[in-house]
């Protein structure tokens, strides 16, 4: 029995031994790393084998390669400082490959002109601005506007101090589009006071792009694009979040801004935020400007899962606004609108209040909005997404008999986006991408006023296919181009006075909307529809270490929105009579981008030059004066025209030290009205911004000095007009000069900022601001309400940020 035991166990051990001795021990496993976004290699990842001490490094190329391994069952372990790491289960039985795709966080770009480098860029071949929340809010509470005249080419189209839209290139309304999260804002933009309703404070990162280059969003934006976007998230469980508030002097006023946000290592995340504002009226260097206040309170939520791979995300939005417009803007008659014009102090300076009156208006923007991704097998993504807006406007009126709560001008835009795309569509040396795009809207304009409707009901329909791409060999060299189709159809249900159906020529070149007669109304139902073609290629090229030189051909066709096609009546909130013009055909521009960067330690430039020439260019310019039971307002009428603009930005920054820098900008636009010989209106004059900036050496605190210099505007059209008036018992022939363009002014901006705390990289920070530290008075050629009153004095403001 015991020898039995001894030959069964040296049988155990021969067999064991030869196992052992017959597994193979020498596989091999190798592969690369790549960035999940562009596909380039990742330098220094580690490839480990979880429980043993294999492991290896990827070289230059993005390659790795582990021998000596035995066949069986293993936890693969991917991982950079950068990168989130990533973990995978193999069976190894023979050599075998093994890729994998890290979603990377370093700094992408290099091309773009502000110092924060962490955004994507939409076109590599047009120049790109980039400013994240930190520099936006340096600037103070008026963020967008202040932001935008630090960016040469960019400027703000103003109602009064508190509404501004931007302007790029000398375009702004329906040519500048603005996007959040890939999703086109829209709202009631096409009017020249209706400010984007929009919380910027939600939003972490801007990119403005000149020309209509991002054709993904749209052609129909030849001014350009602005591009609102959360920052990136990483896989892992963090929570924080930022609170923001300021107080300002003029105006007694302030907003506070708060976020807060939760991520998971599983790719689940959420975050909600608000912002409220507050401000009474505002005052210039000499008087108050009654009437001026203005109130917000706006609310987000965001959640999904975004992993490496798939995600999704719901976003959620409410903002609100309450804005007063400047009492003295609204006059009686005619002879009031002269001295008002001429006059050097407003007809109305009454003292401070909190109050809100007529005229005023109230706005409110709801969305909401989904959004779908997944990598492909073949690394291409897909994208699917859905957008619901609702934009409520309120314009309110100094009305009679007790009916001034009653809104003169009530609108509802309800607007269905549907986008679907596929992207990183790989070919040898090219790339490229394709998408579609629906969008629905339905306007009702609520005709319980008693007042005119100034924009009708009306259906709109649009749809879209672009096709993107571009050639990349080396890396000092790319080709892009793109293409875009959008066919739009506007159906609208509008009533005219049948004396001016006739007098312009409706009755005859329209005749097939006609529907019916009513007293001295005639009901017509206009349906009018637009095939647009847009296009853009350009290449980017780098001529040394530090210079790249890049340039760009646009093509962009855009079609007359309702406002320029259907408008009829007082637009209260500019106390201007607005009629629009069934003539109008789409606007078609061609534009011409170059520039020259160089970029090193010491110093940066960018030179922007372009050209661009626009045929059946949609303006609205003042045309007469027309005396109404509300009072007398002058006449503003949409007609068409074919333009050339033509103009330079310029951007450099010199680092003198470590600690001290100065930024230099300018920017100038030329405008010429082909066919009328004249001057374009409302083109931005000669700008100018310096900036000089000193970082303390121990990094808790630095201080700027800017100052922005604006020229008068030369070149503008005669649109004034005459009138009789009574003096000393004789008839006097008086002018209305509307045309005139206030003299040039220079304004000065302190900041002085604190760090206040430091803790993983999370800044808190004090800011002391004054703007117009000097105290000037002056008028601002692109402020509607120049007429009537100077801009805002001096103003301090603080600003406490904290990061949590």
């Amino acid at each position: 029995m015991k020898k039995i035991k001894i030959y069964l166990v040296l049988f155990f051990k021969i067999v064991f031994y030869n196992t052992v001795y017959s597994q193979s021990c020498e596989i091999k496993i190798y592969g690369e790393v790549f960035d999940l976004h562009d596909k380039s290699p990742i330098i220094g990842a580690l490839i480990t084998i979880k429980g043993t001490d294999f492991f290896s490094q990827t070289n230059f190329d993005g390659k790795y390669e582990i021998k000596g391994i035995c066949s069986g069952k293993y936890i693969l372990i991917v991982s950079h400082p950068e990168c989130p790491s990533l973990e995978k289960t193999v069976t190894i039985e023979k050599d075998q490959k093994f890729n994998f795709d890290l979603e990377h966080h370093i700094n992408e770009l290099e091309e773009v002109i502000l110092s924060d480098k962490r955004i994507s860029k939409i076109r590599k071949t047009v120049q790109e601005v980039s400013l994240d929340v930190n520099q936006i809010n340096s600037y103070g509470s008026n963020t967008l506007v202040e932001a935008l005249n630090s960016i040469p080419g960019a400027s703000a189209l103003k109602t009064g101090n508190a509404i501004a839209k931007p302007i790029i290139h000398g375009m702004y309304g329906s040519r500048v589009g603005i996007v959040t999260d890939d999703f086109r804002q829209y709202d009631q933009q096409w009017g020249q006071d209706h400010a984007p309703t929009i919380d910027f404070d939600s939003y972490e990162n801007l990119q403005l792009i000149k020309g209509a280059a991002a054709l993904k969003y749209g052609g129909d934006i030849p001014g350009g694009l602005i591009i609102l976007s959360s920052k990136r998230r990483q896989l892992k469980d963090t929570l924080f979040g930022r609170t923001n508030i300021n107080y300002e002097s003029n105006g007694k006023g302030g907003k506070i801004t708060s976020m807060f946000e939760k991520d998971f290592s599983n790719g689940f995340f959420f975050r909600t935020q608000f912002t409220a504002k507050r401000y009474g009226d505002f005052n210039s260097p000499n008087y108050i400007l009654s009437n001026t206040g203005l109130k917000e309170g706006n609310f987000s939520f965001f959640l999904g899962n975004d992993k490496i791979f798939k995600g999704w995300n719901l976003n959620y939005s409410n903002f609100n606004t309450e804005t007063a417009i400047l009492k003295a803007a609204h006059i009686g008659n005619i002879q009031d609108l002269f001295y008002a014009i001429n006059a050097n102090i407003p007809g109305i300076v009454n003292p401070f209040t909190y109050e809100l009156e007529a005229p005023k208006q109230r706005g409110n923007h709801q969305k909401i909005s989904y959004k779908f991704f997944s990598l492909l097998k073949n690394k291409s993504k897909v994208e699917i997404g859905y957008n619901y807006q609702a934009n409520k406007r309120k314009e309110f009126d100094i009305r009679r008999g007790g009916r001034t709560e009653i809104p003169a001008i009530d609108l509802l835009l309800q607007t269905h986006s549907l986008i679907s795309s596929l992207s990183a569509i790989k070919f040898r040396d090219w790339n490229f991408e394709i998408g579609i795009n629906g969008i629905l809207q339905d306007n009702f304009s609520n005709p319980n006023t008693g007042i005119k409707r100034l924009i009708p009901d009306y259906l709109k329909y649009e749809t879209g296919l672009y096709i993107l791409g571009n050639f990349q060999k080396i890396n000092s060299f790319i080709w892009e181009w793109g293409l875009r189709a959008d066919y739009v159809l506007i159906d609208a249900k509008k009533y005219y006075s049948k004396n001016k159906w006739d007098t312009s020529g409706y009755s005859d070149i329209f005749s097939i909307y006609e529907m019916k007669i009513v007293g001295n109304q005639i009901l017509t139902n206009p349906k009018l529809n637009y095939f647009n073609i847009s296009a853009q290629t350009g290449i980017s090229t780098k001529i040394s270490d530090n210079i790249n030189l890049n340039t760009s051909y646009v093509l962009s066709q855009r079609a007359p929105n309702p406002s320029e096609l259907f408008s009829d009546g007082l637009h209260h909130s500019l106390a201007v009579i607005e009629y629009g013009n069934l003539n109008l055909s789409k606007e078609t521009s061609h534009k011409i981008l170059f520039s020259l960067s160089n970029s090193n330690q010491k110093f940066n430039y960018d030179i922007e030059p372009y050209v661009s020439k626009v045929f059946d260019y949609i303006f609205i310019e003042p045309t007469s004066l027309e005396q109404t039971i509300r009072g007398a307002f002058p006449v503003w009428s949409y007609n068409s025209t074919n333009i050339f603009l033509s103009g330079i930005d310029l951007n450099s920054s010199i680092n003198f030290k470590r600690n001290l820098n100065l930024e230099l900008g300018a920017s100038y636009t030329y405008s010429q009205d082909l066919k009328n010989k004249k001057p374009v209106i409302l083109i931005p004059p000669l700008n100018t911004f310096q900036k000089i900036k000193y970082n303390s050496r121990n990094g808790f605190w630095d201080f700027q000095i800017l100052h922005y210099l604006t020229g008068k505007q030369n070149r503008f059209p005669n649109s004034n007009f005459e009138f009789n008036i009574i003096e000393n018992g004789k008839i006097v022939e008086k002018t209305v000069d509307i045309s005139e363009t206030p003299n040039g002014f220079n304004k000065l901006d302190a900041i002085l900022s604190f760090q206040l705390s430091k803790n993983d990289k999370k800044l808190s920070q004090l800011r002391f601001i004054i703007q117009n530290i000097t105290n000037t008075n002056y008028r601002d050629y692109l402020n509607r309400m120049r007429f009537y009153a100077s801009e805002i004095g001096r103003n301090f403001q603080v600003q406490l940020n904290f990061r949590y």
